[in-house]
């Protein structure tokens, strides 16, 4: 898609992590209410996209991080500028969040103008749909600004299926939940500008639930979705990988030759960062890496953060198979279960 400004291409963001309007027939807000409100919220993202300066007082050229490590792109000034916008959308949600709460919300000309152009002219009388999804059990700023109406509708596997592939995104969701895998809908993950990321993973593995993403603290096998707003490409999923490489790694050899290929294209060799003995004084640590032979070839593979190696702006078949080949492997690994407590 062709973006005629950066704040164009944000809106976009918003506009793709909307999911298709689904109620809660149960509800004791009817249906078409719930559709007044899912029209108002997909109305101001579609206004953010068509007329951008009701949101900010200035646009700029189209632009996006290649990556989500933004520094490496060198330009400081971007994420402030991209900000801008954002802050300008999340903060009029939050208003409208703490509006429907009944709170004391003082609006700025600006944002009075955009409810306005929304058909809210009397902020006293707001409809029932608002209120309520500001003040229903287990209500947010993400269920709010996302229109989750239904706690029983996996808005989020809808959401990420559509941006990273449909038909291979469900058969890898089929599967893991066929297997006993559960879902979780994340609403902030720490280190990460995303407010409604999906994770789907193992409980086996541990009584904790997931903190969300797949790079740091991982206690489960499973996946993780999120939306970063500010790259070219925001969606991405990545596979969780309990307790770094290294049991794995130490299993090499009992793999099959499809996923030791998987392997060693996927993990990070050792280019001797030292970032895993960064700590020693005594400067006597190993390295943290795993010897092993592949085809007549060592290589030497990083034990740390495989998450950073094992993610994908996009789903096929052939992926879905191997990811269900590695978690599969993975879960063999997982803790015991002490049956007499």
């Amino acid at each position: 898609m062709a973006f005629t400004s950066l704040e164009h291409r944000l809106a976009q963001g918003y506009m793709d992590m909307l999911p298709s309007f689904v109620p809660d027939e149960n509800a004791a807000i009817n249906v078409p209410e719930q559709e007044d409100f899912y029209a108002l919220i997909k109305g101001m993202f579609q206004l953010a996209s068509d007329e951008p300066l009701y949101f900010v007082t200035s646009l700029h050229e189209d632009d996006a991080f290649p990556s989500r490590y933004k520094k490496a792109y060198g330009k400081p000034k971007l994420i402030g500028d991209m900000k801008k916008f954002t802050k300008s959308i999340e903060g009029l949600l939050q208003a409208m969040f703490l509006l429907g709460q009944g709170k004391e919300v003082k609006l700025n000309k600006k944002q009075m103008t955009i409810l306005s152009k929304l058909g809210i002219k009397d902020l006293t009388n707001l409809p029932a749909a608002w209120k309520w999804m500001s003040t229903k059990n287990g209500a947010n700023i993400s269920t709010f600004s996302h229109c989750l109406f239904n706690d029983q509708y996996p808005y989020t596997s809808e959401i990420y299926a559509r941006l990273l592939g449909e038909s291979s995104f469900k058969k890898l969701e089929n599967w893991m939940l066929s297997q006993g895998y559960k879902r979780h809908d994340i609403y902030n993950i720490i280190a990460s500008d995303c407010n409604l990321s999906l994770t789907i993973t193992n409980p086996a593995w541990n009584d904790e639930p997931p903190r969300g993403g797949f790079e740091y603290k991982i206690k489960h096998t499973g996946i993780a979705a999120q939306f970063d707003f500010y790259v070219k490409d925001p969606p991405i999923l990545g596979l969780c990988i309990p307790n770094g490489m290294k049991p794995y790694l130490e299993s090499f050899n009992s793999m099959d030759s499809t996923l030791k290929a998987f392997i060693v294209s996927r993990t990070k060799k050792c280019n001797m960062c030292r970032y895993c003995v960064q700590t020693d004084k005594t400067d006597s640590r190993l390295l943290a890496y795993t010897g092993i032979n592949y085809k007549g070839q060592e290589y030497q593979l990083c034990n740390y953060f495989p998450g950073y190696n094992y993610c994908w702006k996009k789903l096929d078949d052939d992926l879905v198979d191997m990811l269900i080949k590695m978690l599969t492997f993975m879960d063999k690994f997982m803790p015991l279960v002490d049956k007499n407590h």
